[in-house]
C-alpha cells in the first residue's frame, strides 16, 4: 500500500477510519496501537508488518500498551530479529 501521494486530509481520514479497526481483522496498518515504549520500533515498520503483529497480538490477546517482555518476544520473532536489537529487556518492568 503506497500513501505517499494522497493529502493531508485523505491520510487523516484513513488513520481515523484505521483507528476504528484497531483490535479487529480489518486493521489496516496504518494507525498507532501501540504504547510509548513500542513507538520507535513500530513507527518505522511498513503497513504489512504493522498488520501481522496486530493480527498475531489479537489472536494472543497481547497488550501493546503496556510493555512486557513477552511483547517484545512477539515483535521481534515476527520481524525475525533479536529481541535484544529492538530493547534491552533488563529495562522492562513486567508487572
Amino acid at each position: 500500500m503506497n500513501l505517499g501521494n494522497i493529502s493531508m486530509e485523505s491520510m487523516n481520514g484513513i488513520y481515523a477510519l484505521d483507528m476504528d479497526y484497531v483490535g479487529t481483522y480489518k486493521y489496516m496498518g496504518v494507525a498507532s496501537f501501540w504504547g510509548h515504549e513500542y513507538k520507535h520500533t513500530m513507527r518505522n515498520l511498513s503497513y504489512a508488518q504493522r498488520r501481522r503483529i496486530h493480527k498475531y497480538g489479537l489472536m494472543r490477546g497481547t497488550d501493546f500498551i503496556n510493555p512486557k517482555k513477552s511483547t517484545w518476544h512477539l515483535i521481534a520473532d515476527l520481524l525475525k530479529t533479536d529481541v535484544n536489537n529492538l530493547v534491552n529487556l533488563e529495562e522492562v518492568n513486567d508487572e
